[in-house]
């Protein structure tokens, strides 16, 4: 699986955890426990309907699945320290790399 794949259930992980709930907890929203295990790590293809069933399980709109948050990876924290010096300088050379690298990822 990709890096979304791990970076969502990582996201799913920590809403899990915040709200007290175990993985096996799961079960009781007829999502099968081995399955949730592989989704938390990132290592199965989640279905709507499965994402469906886990925001039902967290008591939350599904949409919040998908806001990953940024202090969640180093290399995101340290690509947010680089973009922060690029500006902070305003070293237009670096700041058109940047954009290139922006576009290149979307």
């Amino acid at each position: 699986m990709g890096k979304l794949s791990v970076l969502i259930g990582n996201r799913i992980r920590e809403i899990r955890k915040k709200k007290g709930l175990r993985q096996e907890d799961m079960e009781g929203f007829g999502i099968n426990y081995k399955y949730y295990q592989r989704i938390e790590t990132g290592k199965a293809n989640v279905t709507l309907n499965t994402i469906e069933k886990i925001a039902i399980a967290l008591k939350i709109d599904p949409l919040e699945l998908f806001i990953l948050p940024l202090d969640k990876s180093a290399e995101i924290n340290e690509l947010a320290s680089l973009i922060t010096e690029i500006i902070q300088k305003n070293d237009k050379k670096s700041a058109k790399k940047l954009n290139l690298l922006i576009k290149e990822i979307l």
